[in-house]
Formats: C-alpha cells, sequence, structure tokens
C-alpha cells in the first residue's frame, strides 16, 4: 500500500494542481512529521501515478512564467483511489519509532553516558510534547484545522502526552 500515492490521489480529488503546488501544500501541513513522505516522493509518485494511467496531466504556460503541468483525477484514478482506501482500512500498519535503535543500545554505554543520554531523551520528547500541545490548543481555540487533520493532531497531542509519561519510567528504570 502506497500512502504517498493516497495522499496524493485524495488531494487531487477535487483540484487539478502542479507538483510543486502539491509539494508546497504538503509542506505547509507539516506532513512529514505524521508520514514517511518527502518532496522527491511526492514528485516520482506523481509521474508514476500519470504514466499508470491514474491521472490526467496537461501542460499550461501562463504569461512569463514556465510551463507547467497540471495533475487531475480519472476515472480509473478514483477506483485506484478507493482501493488504496479499502486496503488501508483494513490494515494500520506497523507504527516504527526512530528511537528505538537508541533503547535497544542504552545498556551499552556507562552509566554516566546513559544517564546523560536519557536525561536528553527525556528533554527532546518534554519540548515535541509542549510543541504539539501549543498547537493542539491553538487549533482548537481557533478552530484553524478542521476533520482529519485535527483528529491527526489530537492524536499526536495524546501520543506525546503518553510518551513522556513513558520516559519518565524509562529514566527511572536506568537510574534507580
Amino acid at each position: 500500500m502506497s500512502s504517498i500515492n493516497l495522499i496524493i490521489l485524495g488531494y487531487l480529488q477535487n483540484k487539478e494542481k502542479s507538483a510543486y503546488e502539491m509539494v508546497k501544500e504538503f509542506e505547509s501541513w507539516s506532513l512529514t512529521w505524521w508520514l514517511k513522505i518527502s518532496s522527491p516522493s511526492i514528485y516520482k509518485n506523481i509521474i508514476k501515478l500519470c504514466d499508470n494511467g491514474y491521472l490526467n496531466s496537461r501542460t499550461v504556460k501562463e504569461g512569463e512564467m514556465p510551463e507547467k503541468t497540471l495533475y487531475s483525477m480519472n476515472e480509473k484514478g478514483i477506483l485506484y483511489f478507493n482501493e488504496l482506501m479499502e486496503e488501508s482500512s483494513k490494515d494500520i500498519g506497523k507504527v516504527y519509532f526512530e528511537f528505538n535503535a537508541f533503547l535497544v543500545n542504552i545498556e551499552h554505554l556507562p552509566k554516566e553516558k546513559r544517564k546523560e543520554y536519557l536525561k536528553s531523551f527525556k528533554t527532546k520528547v518534554e519540548e515535541r510534547r509542549a510543541f504539539v500541545e501549543a498547537r493542539y490548543n491553538q487549533e482548537k481555540q481557533h478552530d484553524g484545522i478542521t476533520g482529519s487533520g485535527f483528529l491527526l493532531l489530537e492524536l499526536y497531542n495524546e501520543f506525546y502526552n503518553i510518551l513522556e509519561k513513558w520516559s519518565e519510567k524509562v529514566n527511572d528504570y536506568y537510574n534507580k
């Protein structure tokens, strides 16, 4: 299942956009915070989706600007989008944390280094929790994000609260 394809196809449901516009919009959503996705992968997947017949494309020129290609959904793309949505609803995937490699190896450090690095880890968790909580509270007050965007932000807010409590347990465990 390609989450990148799903994001692209979902985005193009009611809009015709260039790849550049999609990348910029996704960046404004902070998409890389909640999906393993990069700008080059977006460009690559748009081209593949077009080559596989899921997207229509047309080239336009506006004034003195260089030509740009606009992409839009077609019937085959709508069917593929629905297939990906069905597949996604049946498989939530696996959750990996970048810090797992750090934790797996923490016991290989001398006690003082372990203590220092665990404190640093805990501090970073606290900072991230505070950042997400502030963003969540801001959006909650101003209705800036609605629907799934807000629900994902709420999920991350809850996750970082749990992660902060858990990081305290990790520190206690290794510093007893």
